[in-house]
């Protein structure tokens, strides 16, 4: 609910004055959000500049400054930054998260600066495991909106650093060496970004202290639908199925099913956990309609192809905008906009993806933009069905409470 919606009520005659009062200061309106957010995005680049300027002028005079001055004041630093969130906290919460965001940035400096002064030769992957250890509690011991995004970040760098590399003994392929680990990642990452967006919709009804995680979730969940759609649309080398990703693959909608958050049904839930679940299958199943397009050999032989060329080209697209439109449906069934805009966007996708295929006759592009066109009438039918049920619930609740 917005202040302009509680003054519509009150210049309507719904409301007296005073439950506006009421209703605006129950719900927080006057605080300002964009001014809020406004100040955090400045306090975050001003404690960026500050980390940089010092920084800078330690390098400046790197030379002729004693190695245990060094590291003294690196801690000191650290120590100071988080000395002034504890003092923050209470009072000016903004400023008390970008100082928090500061020392998580100073303890990277010192365990980069530590590593220069004694001239450690310790691989990449082990200075990055100790950073990712000293921060991935933090957003879930004291409240901060900046930094779990970076944990967020640092947790995919994290999987592929130790899934990829070989560079130390506590990474994967040094582990197992006979496993290809490469090949697992396919899935592993997909499983990661569930694990957070499942997390951030749960966060969204799990309280004051939580609800400033959800936005990841909208941010998460399109950066995931962009990436299917680009595997599925780009051809791509993809490994071939085997135990262990039909078991990455299997585990997806139990994890979704395990994450499903209060005051979301079970059907529009499924319906979503299903349109994740689906996204990586749908990826290898069209690389394998891809591989039928163009012919395959068995033995020495070559066998032509089972499959026409725009069979393969197009798969992909149909394919994702199922997706797009089980997304919808989902959405319209939680009456949840922002899944509903999210699968308008992979419509979108899907559109654009068809307008930039190359396709072979004005017989083949005419039926598919006619197809393409009653899908996008069926859309339309369907987001204005879903937009007036849900103006009719958000009025009825309205009136309940009134």
């Amino acid at each position: 609910m917005k202040r302009k919606d509680v003054e519509t009520m009150l210049s309507a005659g719904l409301i007296s004055p005073e439950q506006a009062a009421a209703i605006t200061e129950h719900f927080h309106l006057n605080d300002g959000r964009g001014w809020r957010w406004l100040l955090i995005c400045l306090c975050a680049l001003a404690g960026g500049l500050i980390v940089a300027g010092i920084i800078m002028l330690i390098s400046a005079n790197w030379q002729d400054i004693p190695p245990i001055v060094k590291m003294g004041c690196s801690m000191a630093l650290l120590l100071l930054f988080w000395l002034g969130w504890a003092r923050q906290r209470e009072r000016r919460p903004i400023v008390a998260e970008v100082l928090g965001f500061c020392g998580a940035g100073m303890w990277l400096g010192s365990i980069a600066l530590y590593g220069q002064i004694f001239q450690l030769q310790n691989p990449f992957v082990e200075g990055f495991t100790l950073f990712f250890a000293g921060i991935v509690l933090l957003p879930f011991i004291c409240r901060q909106r900046l930094l779990i995004w970076a944990v967020v970040i640092c947790s995919f760098v994290q999987c592929v650093l130790l899934m990829v590399t070989n560079e130390s003994p506590m990474c994967l392929p040094a582990i197992w060496p006979k496993l290809p680990w490469d090949e697992y990642l396919l899935g592993a990452l997909p499983l990661l970004l569930g694990l957070w967006w499942g997390l951030a919709e749960r966060w969204r009804v799990a309280g004051e202290r939580w609800s400033g995680y959800s936005w990841l979730a909208p941010v998460l969940l399109i950066v995931g639908v962009s990436a299917a759609q680009s595997m599925m649309y780009i051809p791509g080398n993809f490994p071939e199925m085997n135990t262990v990703l039909w078991a990455e693959l299997a585990t997806m909608p139990v994890l979704l099913l395990c994450l499903k958050p209060r005051g979301t049904g079970w059907l529009p839930w499924c319906g979503l956990a299903l349109v994740l679940s689906l996204c990586l299958p749908g990826v290898l199943g069209v690389s394998c309609l891809r591989e039928m397009t163009q012919g395959f050999s068995i033995n020495g032989c070559h066998y032509d192809a089972l499959l026409p060329e725009w069979a393969g080209r197009l798969s992909g697209i149909v394919i994702y905008m199922l997706l797009a439109l089980l997304m919808i449906y989902s959405g319209w069934r939680a009456l949840r906009l922002s899944w509903i805009n999210i699968g308008s966007l992979m419509m979108v996708y899907a559109a654009i993806a068809l307008v930039a295929d190359v396709l072979d006759s004005y017989t083949f592009s005419g039926l598919v933009l006619v197809v393409t066109g009653l899908l996008l009438l069926g859309l339309g039918w369907l987001l204005e069905k879903g937009r007036r049920h849900l103006v009719k619930s958000v009025k009825d609740a309205q009136s309940s409470t009134l």
